[in-house]
């Protein structure tokens, strides 16, 4: 198998349409045929930035970001949500009849930024190797938009994923504190204004006892069993297995309940019943989970433990 099949597999992820995402803030890049130009071998294209590194050599690697959009520039994947900047080595031979894609890649260097028109059916049945996606007009263009951030031999790939990946855990770590600090002061005000005087874990829940038991104490391990109503902060309720009547049977501590949860039930012991507020970083984070839980949502749950064995 030819190591530029790595290209398709990647490509077959962004075939999962992510339509509706919202129009691309350079959408209008593409609004001015004017401004392209076309190869000898039909594509067409514009240089957004011109950065100052070379183009890759034979066994090269580009390392780029990339998102692609109909002619209505309404997007259809994103590199960005898909694990961000990835991965494609350089080779001539193998290129030469992989499609457009291969040959817009190819134009680029380090830094380069560019719009590029190719044919639907060049891209997916071509370069891709797969079927065109139901929704998309065989006849139409996509609008590719690809960047190149850096061209590196294929010694240094492994390393520089590992600094790559290093770098977004510390962005994500900055931007968890940043909500983790915006969240706590939505709670603090609430229950300011509420006249609620409660309790706060170390990393950050709050919670209140609202009915005492007198059975175990629920620690980590434990099976337990719980009761609960969850809703926003604002009181919409997304979930409760009171309605059910169905308890929700899980291992504590063990990751499989959010973060909050696992934390927040170890302050309980059986029969207790208490209120656990919880900020969005300690919950879903910057997901949307259903149609209530927006990302970023601060969660409340009363909850009983009815059982920790």
């Amino acid at each position: 198998m030819k190591r530029t099949n790595k290209l398709k597999t990647k490509l077959n992820l962004f075939l999962i349409p992510v339509f509706f995402l919202g129009i691309i803030l350079f959408g209008s890049a593409c609004s001015n045929d004017k401004e392209f130009q076309t190869t000898d071998s039909g594509l067409t294209y514009k240089f957004i930035e011109k950065g100052e590194g070379d183009k890759a050599e034979e066994g090269e690697v580009y390392m780029i970001n990339m998102m692609y959009s109909d002619e209505n520039d309404s997007v259809i994947a994103n590199s960005s949500f898909d694990g961000g900047m990835f991965p494609i080595r350089y080779e001539q031979e193998a290129w030469e009849n992989g499609g457009m894609i291969y040959s817009a890649i190819g134009m680029m260097g380090k830094g380069d930024s560019a719009v590029f028109k190719i044919p639907a059916t060049d891209f997916f049945v071509k370069s891709a190797g797969s079927s065109i996606p139901p929704g998309i007009d065989s006849a139409s263009s996509l609008n590719f938009y690809i960047g190149v951030q850096d061209v590196i031999s294929d010694a240094e790939l492994e390393t520089y994923q590992r600094e790559q990946m290093a770098k977004q855990r510390a962005e994500m770590a900055k931007q968890s504190a940043a909500q983790m600090s915006e969240d706590s002061a939505k709670i603090v005000a609430y229950l300011d204004e509420n006249n609620i005087d409660a309790q706060t874990t170390e990393s950050g829940v709050r919670y209140v006892i609202t009915k005492e038991g007198s059975g175990k104490k629920a620690n980590p391990g434990d099976s337990v069993l719980v009761h609960y109503r969850g809703t926003l902060l604002d009181g919409t309720q997304f979930d409760a297995s009171y309605d059910r009547d169905e308890p929700l049977p899980f291992v504590l501590g063990q990751g499989m309940v959010i973060p909050g949860w696992d934390e927040g039930i170890q302050q309980l012991q059986v029969g207790d019943k208490a209120k656990l507020f919880i900020p969005s970083p300690l919950a879903y984070g910057p997901t949307q989970r259903g149609p209530i839980i927006s990302p970023n949502s601060v969660l409340v749950f009363e909850v009983e433990l009815l059982e920790a064995k």
